[in-house]
């Protein structure tokens, strides 16, 4: 991850000329405003330069600050185009606990797009998480597996992308979807995903 946020934004980690104090001091201050534009949720995300420009930070210094964050596990480079989430790590360093998880079972749908906006990635986000952690591979042939983590690793793709595309993610969860009528163990998830298309 930090190799990645390097070749994109090639800030020197303590190159703005804070003293130790003043660094700890911005660090905080910027965890904290991402806390309040995300909510604390980890599957939002928000521009590191929005976050920096609210607090009065130039670019460079709120790319800065965001890499200290990245090295320190408190955040997470979520696209190229620089948009950061907070982690687990982050809300208990503010003392903070993580949001109950907003899925299809609480009324979420996706918007018609035809880019996903900030609601639909955190649908997305928490589905693909759950769906990792409910579909059991020792329950399906070979193919089938593969087939969803390709699925996956597609849907992945998009959510890094600077504009994800809703009718793509639409069937990717239509082919996951499929694949999931082949077990019986993923009823629960298999309705989720109906909910959402």
């Amino acid at each position: 991850m930090t190799d990645l946020f390097e070749t994109s934004y090639p800030y020197q980690l303590r190159g703005i000329g804070f003293s130790m104090s003043e660094d700890n001091n911005a660090i905080s201050n910027f965890l904290e405003e991402l806390y309040r534009i995300t909510g604390g949720d980890e599957t939002v995300h928000a521009n590191m330069h929005d976050v920096g420009s609210a607090i009065g930070f130039e670019r460079t210094e709120a790319g800065r600050i965001a890499e200290d964050l990245m090295v320190k596990g408190l955040v997470e480079l979520k696209t190229l185009a620089g948009n950061i989430a907070i982690t687990r790590e982050g809300l208990a360093h503010l003392g903070m606990a993580a949001p109950a998880d907003k899925t299809a079972e609480d009324g979420a749908s996706l918007s018609e797009g035809p880019v996903a906006n900030s609601e639909d990635l955190n649908i997305l986000e928490t589905l693909r998480q759950q769906l990792k952690a409910a579909i059991p591979p020792q329950h399906l042939d070979f193919d089938t597996l593969e087939e969803i983590v390709i699925d996956l690793k597609t849907l992945d793709t998009q959510l890094l992308s600077p504009k994800p595309k809703i009718g793509i993610a639409r069937e990717i969860l239509r082919s996951i979807r499929s694949c999931l009528e082949k077990c019986d163990d993923t009823a629960e998830i298999a309705k989720k995903i109906d909910t959402l298309l």
